[in-house]
């Protein structure tokens, strides 16, 4: 399998988040280093999820505006 289910299932973060912003990577996959060119690279969400979770690509969540 692709994911690594063992770091999924131990990840401390928010799961909703590190998959909302695996989903907004899609759309930057152009630009992933390290994205796999073999016959795996079809399946765009498991691998980015994999690129993720082993902490080749690191997301910042950015907080609201909060009004002053």
């Amino acid at each position: 399998m692709i994911i690594p289910i063992d770091k999924l299932l131990t990840y401390k973060g928010n799961k909703y988040i590190l998959t909302r912003a695996t989903m907004a990577a899609v759309d930057k996959i152009g630009n992933i280093k390290g994205y796999p060119e073999n016959d795996s690279s079809w399946k765009l969400v498991p691998n980015i999820l994999k690129i993720v979770l082993e902490e080749k690509i690191v997301f910042e969540k950015e907080s609201p505006l909060e009004d002053e």
